[in-house]
């Protein structure tokens, strides 16, 4: 067995994050977008009274209005993995599902978060194609560009361009 055949063969549990940020249905979109920024992270699950409702990306949250609520922007349902998937399965269903990360849960409880970022540190990623970091879309392998402007981040064709940095924080 080779090296990577391994390392996909192991179970999330040994990825994935375990340190969640979490919002509410009501929680204001320019406060979602501070807590994303302050803590350098790209994916913020949605809780309603201790059960995951909903997810939230960056890119959900540039889309929306500053005023917005968590509510109006998230994705729901929520597709979630358990601990014992495999690392290979779920860089599968990511692509399949065309979703840049999977809460983790065990029965109700949420144990964690897989990302694409967390797969392609282990050195696995989507088997057909690449991701763009601004809006989390799979797209084919030549369809993702990286661009000098914003740190030369993987982007697709409708992110190219339009996607810059703001080293004052995040544009609201």
């Amino acid at each position: 067995m080779n090296v990577m055949a391994e390392v996909g063969a192991c179970s999330v549990a040994e990825v994935m994050g375990t340190e969640l940020y979490t919002l509410t249905p009501d929680t204001v979109v320019a406060s979602a977008k501070r807590l994303a920024f302050d803590n350098g992270i790209d994916h913020l699950l949605v809780l309603d009274n201790g059960t995951l409702t909903g997810i939230v990306c960056k890119g959900d949250l540039r889309a929306a209005a500053r005023n917005a609520l968590v509510a109006d922007c998230m994705s729901s349902p929520v597709l979630c993995i358990g601990p014992d998937t495999t690392l290979e399965e779920a860089a599968q269903i990511m692509f399949d599902q065309q979703v840049s990360c999977l809460p983790v849960v065990t029965g109700a409880f949420l144990v964690g978060i897989i990302t694409r970022a967390a797969l392609a540190t282990v050195g696995i990623g989507p088997a057909n194609g690449a991701a763009c970091d601004a809006c989390g879309a799979d797209q084919p392998q030549d369809k993702v560009r990286r661009d000098p402007r914003a740190a030369g981040i993987p982007l697709c064709a409708s992110c190219f361009g339009r996607t810059s940095l703001n080293p004052s924080g995040p544009a609201d």
